[in-house]
């Protein structure tokens, strides 16, 4: 059993609650999930958790909040202080298949939520996730293109979503245990040829 948690400031305290609920989350359904586990993992009683959350839900939706903005931070990061836009793509794309290698919690937490797309509250946060993901894609790519970077004869739309559905791929196939049919060079193809195809041609080809 974890000891419990010293005493902290309640900002803290509410953020340690949350980090350890993402882990238990989505170690199993939002339903069999217990504030008395979260508590445990915290180190708190499950009644100190609705002094920072008004319900298991309450509790449950600021996961999935946190776990999107954390990740919409790293994306605009590489987006803002990268100088290539094609090499931002290759650079999310990379780490992003890196970090599932570390077994972090995040993408099950995520494939959970989604089995819980039928409560409306969810599937707001999950739409707003990946919508706002595809729309820092669209604009790394459209300064691209702007560039001289990235086709013109491309919906830039449908590219980035494109590449979401890359990563969706990278996540069930970590999810399955069938990391052997993507291995780091497969990837680095993969990543190969997605950027072949938005990048612009100087052979004269449609699209140039």
């Amino acid at each position: 059993m974890r000891k419990r948690a010293p005493k902290r400031p309640a900002h803290e305290r509410r953020r340690l609650i949350l980090e350890e609920a993402q882990a238990v989350f989505a170690s199993d359904s939002y339903a069999r999930t217990a504030t008395a586990d979260i508590g445990r993992a915290a180190g708190v009683s499950a009644p100190a958790i609705y002094r920072y959350f008004s319900s298991k839900k309450d509790l449950y939706l600021s996961t999935l909040r946190l776990a999107s903005e954390r990740l919409l931070g790293i994306w605009k990061r590489i987006f803002d202080e990268g100088i290539d836009p094609l090499e931002n793509v290759w650079t999310i794309g990379m780490a992003y298949y890196d970090h599932l290698q570390s077994r972090s919690p995040v993408t099950r937490l995520w494939f959970r939520a989604l089995s819980e797309a039928g409560d409306d509250r969810v599937r707001a946060i999950l739409a707003k996730n990946f919508a706002a993901e595809v729309d820092l894609l669209e604009e790394n790519l459209k300064r691209g293109r702007a560039r001289g970077l990235v086709r013109r004869d491309i919906d830039l739309r449908i590219a980035a979503w494109h590449f979401m559905g890359i990563g969706l791929t990278f996540d069930l196939i970590n999810l399955l245990g069938l990391e052997d049919e993507l291995d780091r060079s497969k990837v680095e193809a993969w990543g190969r040829l997605y950027l072949e195809s938005v990048r612009k041609r100087d052979d004269g080809a449609a699209g140039s």
